[in-house]
């Protein structure tokens, strides 16, 4: 039941991984940012770690531009629904449900983005409470970034799976 025409098309009616709304960065090895760069990814470097920021530019709707020199990172993360599926857990049907209201929550959450702004950003701007950014943030922004977390979390990703940019 799950090959990988079901993992191909999941993904690519999906991108989530890719959009920012999953992780504020992907990891990459040394080896791996020359190439990174040269695909045209922003790539951040600390303390001899190496990441590249989200939105990835690669990304084409929910398709990837660089599929063939994607990141190892890119090349082996399966979210969990993709997980559910390919475990026979979850059936493509309830795993292309959850891909289409987990989707509309990120619409719906970008769209209270003010104009510029990313997931990263808003992120952070609900981390550091008390901030004047959180504090002026519009509410409905809030709660539909609540909510899409909640979605993340509780389909796509492990806690341990966040990928978030420390505070600058």
């Amino acid at each position: 039941m799950a090959g990988s025409t079901t993992a191909s098309d999941l993904c690519t009616q999906c991108g989530l991984c890719c959009s920012g709304a999953l992780f504020d960065f992907g990891p990459l090895t040394a080896e791996e940012v020359p190439q990174a760069q040269d695909n045209g990814l922003a790539v951040l470097a600390e303390a001899g770690k190496f990441g590249f920021a989200q939105p990835c530019p690669a990304l084409d709707g929910a398709h990837c531009r660089i599929y063939s020199g994607r990141p190892q990172t890119c090349r082996t993360f399966r979210c969990k629904v993709l997980r559910a599926v390919e475990a026979e857990d979850m059936t493509i049907g309830e795993a292309h449900s959850i891909i289409a209201r987990t989707v509309a929550a990120a619409d719906e959450a970008r769209a209270q983005l003010p104009p510029g702004a990313s997931f990263t950003e808003a992120r952070r701007w609900r981390r550091e409470a008390g901030a004047a950014h959180t504090l002026n943030a519009p509410p409905q922004l809030m709660v539909a970034l609540g909510m899409l977390d909640l979605l993340l979390d509780q389909h796509f990703r492990k806690t341990s799976e966040r990928q978030i940019l420390p505070r600058e």
